[in-house]
């Protein structure tokens, strides 16, 4: 190791309070043959400034009791953690006790002299370890400047090149996003290759993707669905310095014997056009929306492409010619959607088109394409030559799309009679207008309003106050009640919105976001210093549903809850009916900080049977015995009775509702303990309250 470091420079920034302990270093590092400059420094902002002037290799720290301070200075102030962070960092220690040596180690010292006669060595193998470590980095700059220019150059070439890893792809040039179908890499990426390989080519591409050479010829299918004969020679390569296969795919040029084993497939195709006609479309159209419905992150687009003039050609070019010109327009159309989509022909002078996995950003990209040629378009027959107008309509297809294929092309037919109607050469995207939609059409927009609520942030959490009149303040309680914010960032109610997620099977993912919502506060509020308790409600939905229960167990067992801060508010009606399932959902989340509270309790006969089964500690009375509360006597009567018999139990009991000082007053003296309403606060944006005045 010496012999590695001798007639090396290095650099040693010696932190100590006397100068003469660099100069001794130097000396007796350069008499042992060593080419070291030995920087000083007697104080944090000196070793700084010498860092920024200076390249170091290791850090001496000679401060005795001082060490740990600086040791710690060096890492956590910004100006020095970005310069010493992963710099070897040497601390002299005149102790050599465990517990003083080891919380040096945990401030990031690197190695610890507890004898002046060891520092020698340790100085020299952390000068060694330094200099690998910058060989390292210097090699790595090297192989990534490598990569990069061979990067360039695969990029720009006009053959089709991919890169796969654990048959997953991890990247591609544009000539191979072209060749199946994709607008941008990211589409792509982390998508198997063996999800494109058709009939006995997925069990010989498998095979294919473990030899680490060859070449072999397979059947895939693009992006758009159309069904294309490659040949794909691989070899090993390494991408971002791991491990991978390269792929160089070439389109196999077809045969006249290839095109003659394609006849068999015209029962497919449309006579006059060639293109796909009607039937096989509309299978297609199936296929995605069932894509569609398993997979949320699916999606797709519809178009209508009509050629609104075909009276006044007729007239012109006569029906022969028409027929000419649709065959010859019908052909560009295929051609400029190429793999993002399949292109069929619908009625006399009208054109489908269907992209899969098309965004509105990408849907909005090929109509501006089609609108543009259409424009631009001139056929000729003879020595005469027309034009067309068209219309296009489009309708976007997602999760809340209905699953009838021809709900959506009349969709699209709607929109491209509203463009007509506007002028030539112009798009419409359908829209549904509530004034005038269906039910189902309602729904399905409420549905994607939700859904957009999710993806934007739109929902947000309100708090209301569980205060103790016995003075029991630790930990403060709050129930959290669900809000959602519509387009135009105006609060909507909930009755506005739960029934329709209920309706449109949102509230799995509703349930979700509110419970990590509530921990998200829970952890801000222990950061703060507090402790706080979160009730919220979980739709039925959710609590019937065994993955729903995993999920909660596995998020809860992640976040780990320091004690029994989050509580699941369970109506007493439902629970009656779901005894079995909440018992093992309570013995799951207990031990994980999460408890189940029983909620509406009190009405019917013998509600505490309910505990019987559940032994739940924590119960909520009914709000209908505290309607008119201070006018019911009866009520009043139950209310007390329920609290006697809770407290025998020792079975903690809120009151909901207390929506004036009345009712205060008559709970009050019934030995009630926790209570919420209006009349102590109403829901607010934010889980805060003075407790103390109660």
């Amino acid at each position: 190791m010496r012999d590695q470091v001798r007639g090396r420079p290095f650099s040693i920034l010696y932190l100590s309070s006397a100068i003469n302990d660099a100069i001794a270093l130097r000396s007796a590092l350069r008499n042992q043959g060593f080419g070291a400059n030995v920087l000083h420094a007697d104080s944090f902002e000196t070793a700084v400034n010498q860092a920024h002037k200076n390249a170091l290799d290791v850090v001496l720290i000679d401060f005795g009791g001082q060490a740990a301070s600086f040791l710690d200075a060096l890492i956590s102030e910004p100006s020095a953690r970005a310069i010493f962070e992963w710099m070897p960092k040497i601390v002299m220690a005149d102790v050599d006790d465990d517990t003083q040596v080891l919380p040096l180690y945990e401030l990031g010292a690197t190695a610890v002299v507890v004898h002046e006669s060891r520092l020698m060595p340790v100085l020299i193998r952390e000068v060694m370890a330094a200099m690998t470590m910058q060989e390292k980095i210097l090699l790595k700059k090297q192989l990534a400047g490598s990569e990069l220019r061979c990067q360039k150059l695969i990029d720009g070439s006009s053959e089709a090149v991919a890169y796969i890893q654990d048959g997953l792809h991890i990247y591609a040039n544009k000539a191979y996003l072209d060749l199946m179908g994709y607008e941008q890499l990211d589409d792509l990426i982390d998508e198997p290759l063996l999800d494109r390989a058709l009939g006995d080519s997925a069990a010989r591409l498998k095979n294919f993707l473990k030899e680490e050479e060859g070449s072999e010829e397979f059947e895939l299918k693009t992006e758009g669905g159309d069904h294309i004969k490659v040949i794909i020679s691989s070899s090993q390569a390494s991408f971002d310095g791991e491990a991978c296969l390269q792929l160089f795919v070439a389109r196999k040029q077809q045969s006249s014997v290839e095109v003659e084993e394609q006849l068999e497939f015209l029962a497919r195709r449309d006579l006059l056009t060639g293109l796909y006609n009607r039937n096989y479309f509309f299978d297609q159209l199936h296929d995605r929306l069932e894509l569609i419905k398993q997979n949320e992150a699916e999606q797709g687009a519809l178009m209508m492409l009509d050629i609104t003039n075909s009276a006044a050609l007729k007239k012109t070019i006569g029906t022969t010619g028409v027929d000419s010109l649709i065959t010859e327009f019908g052909k560009e159309v295929e051609a400029l959607v190429g793999g993002k989509g399949l292109v069929a022909r619908h009625g006399a002078y009208s054109f489908l088109v269907l992209m899969g996995k098309a965004d509105l950003t990408q849907a909005e990209s090929m109509v501006r394409s089609l609108i543009g040629y259409a424009k631009d378009y001139i056929f000729t027959t003879g020595t005469t030559s027309v034009t067309v107008n068209v219309a296009l309509g489009y309708v976007l297809l997602d999760a809340s799309s209905p699953p009838n294929g021809m709900e959506l092309v009349d969709r699209a037919e709607r929109a491209t009679n509203k463009a007509a109607e506007q002028g030539a050469n112009l798009a419409e995207r359908y829209k549904i207008d509530l004034k005038t939609a269906s039910d189902t059409e309602q729904e399905e927009t409420w549905a994607r309003r939700i859904k957009d609520a999710l993806k934007e942030n739109r929902f947000f959490l309100a708090f209301q106050p569980i205060v103790s009149l016995q003075g029991h303040r630790d930990p403060n309680r709050f129930e959290v009640f669900l809000r959602m914010i519509d387009e135009e960032g105006k609060p909507l109610r909930p009755m506005e919105f739960l029934g329709r997620a209920e309706r449109g099977d949102l509230m799995h993912s509703i349930d979700r976001w509110v419970i990590l919502s509530a921990i998200k506060e829970i952890h801000a509020a222990t950061k703060r210093g507090e402790r706080i308790k979160l009730y919220l409600r979980i739709s039925e939905q959710s609590l019937r549903d065994e993955a729903f229960a995993q999920w909660l167990v596995s998020r809860l067992a992640s976040v780990r809850l320091p004690e029994n801060l989050l509580v699941i508010q369970v109506r007493a009606d439902m629970a009656g009916y779901l005894l079995k399932h909440l018992e093992n959902l309570r013995d799951a989340i207990a031990p994980l900080g999460c408890g189940i509270l029983i909620d509406g309790f009190g009405e019917g006969a013998e509600p505490f049977r309910l505990l019987d089964h559940l032994k739940t500690r924590e119960i909520k009375i009914s709000r209908t015995l505290l309607e008119n509360f201070s006018q019911e006597t009866a009520n009043q009567v139950v209310v007390a009775q329920i609290l006697n018999e809770a407290a025998g139990r020792d079975v903690q009991v809120i009151v909901p509702n207390v929506e004036d000082p009345a009712t205060l007053q008559l709970i009050w003296p019934m030995g009630v303990d926790l209570v919420q309403g209006d009349f102590i606060q109403s829901p607010r944006n934010s889980p805060e309250f003075d407790f103390s005045q109660f």
